[in-house]
């Protein structure tokens, strides 16, 4: 069985390290032209999914432990390495011109004039899937929602005592809903705002002055620990890019039963607020490596009819799982207007943070 994968993103990478590990032939199609060639930086909620992982993936890669512990130093290079294929990757893929399926697999023509054929082919490229528009027939935009959040985000690097004031108050970050003062804090400034996807809207046009002095202005009156970060990032730090939220939820009912798959954002995209995006495209990877590792050593994938019938069951399943999961983050984003029944500030479940010491320094090999 030999598997295309579109898409070398967080759930196109992981799934290849699954398959190296079962020893499934696989390709990798990547449109962007190289591995920074777009902003990177949202944190992956995977603690509680890391030993799944540890179990897809093959021996010779980081200690997923030791490199998501975020009470140790972090190995960036450890962190990042796990997402390596084992091989080179195939960059610079602008779109699949034309993504044909029968009963015997599927092939796929590129604009640059090459092409891959295989046994089936996974669509791991996002809320604007080329794959996705082929298959379903249906341009991106008329399956994708708008969420009414504007965000101004910035980037600051913190160490010594600061770094340990925050991971005091979050071990691996935190965020702040207060209905009150009308946002949410989470890597940046979040608040309603039905107009954002307006070409004309304000913030495409701002200065990074005036998005350091709105995001300051409504911080003001928060207790100094949680004001700190957001006064101490640098204005040259606050991004150019308006953030335009969208996501998406497909409906089972119009994906095909075929030699092709959807993962991640290309079925189910969210804001970031609730920190399950990447975990959900991760618990996609371990289950579809499962899924693909019995197709491929019953040799069921030669059988269109279980084919289908096994792609169907993923689907259908998934998106029932991650579709729920959108629903959530779509509504946390109404958060940061909501009240309890007494007038005070919603307050969500609190878990109480373990008594660790938190020690800053370089961890002996």
């Amino acid at each position: 069985m030999h598997v295309l994968i579109v898409g070398a993103g967080v759930g196109g990478l992981s799934l290849a390290q699954s398959l190296r590990k079962q020893n499934i032939s696989f390709e990798i199609f990547e449109r962007d032209p190289d591995a920074v060639a777009r902003f990177q930086g949202w944190a992956i909620a995977m603690h509680s999914i890391v030993d799944d992982l540890l179990s897809i993936f093959p021996n010779n890669i980081p200690d997923l432990k030791v490199s998501t512990n975020h009470l140790a130093p972090l190995n960036i290079s450890a962190q990042l390495s796990m997402y390596l294929p084992g091989r080179e990757d195939r960059w610079g893929f602008q779109g699949s011109r034309i993504i044909e399926h029968n009963d015997n697999g599927v092939s796929v023509q590129f604009e640059d004039g090459s092409s891959a054929q295989g046994g089936l082919i996974v669509a791991a490229d996002g809320i604007n899937s080329v794959v996705k528009e082929q298959l379903l027939h249906k341009p991106a935009k008329e399956l994708i929602n708008v969420v009414p959040l504007a965000t101004i985000v910035g980037q600051l690097q913190l160490s010594g005592e600061a770094f340990k004031r925050q991971l005091a108050l979050g071990h691996s970050g935190y965020m702040l809903i207060r209905p009150d003062l009308g946002f949410i804090g989470l890597g940046g400034l979040h608040y309603t705002d039905h107009n954002i996807s307006d070409p004309d809207h304000w913030l495409r046009k701002a200065t990074q002055q005036e998005k350091r002095d709105h995001v300051l202005n409504h911080v003001q009156k928060l207790s100094p620990k949680f004001r700190e970060i957001f006064e101490m990032t640098n204005l040259e730090d606050i991004q150019h890019e308006t953030r335009v939220w969208r996501d998406l939820e497909l409906d089972p009912c119009i994906v095909p039963e075929c030699h092709a798959v959807f993962m991640g954002d290309a079925a189910h995209a969210m804001v970031p607020l609730r920190g399950e995006r990447g975990y959900h495209t991760l618990v996609d990877t371990i289950v579809l490596s499962k899924v693909l590792g019995e197709m491929s050593r019953s040799g069921n994938y030669i059988d269109i009819a279980r084919v289908k019938s096994t792609v169907g069951d993923f689907t259908r399943s998934m998106l029932k799982r991650a579709g729920q999961a959108v629903r959530n983050s779509r509504n946390l984003s109404a958060d940061a207007q909501r009240f309890e029944a007494d007038g005070k500030p919603l307050t969500l479940k609190m878990v109480p943070l373990p008594d660790v010491e938190i020690r800053l320094g370089t961890v002996a090999a």
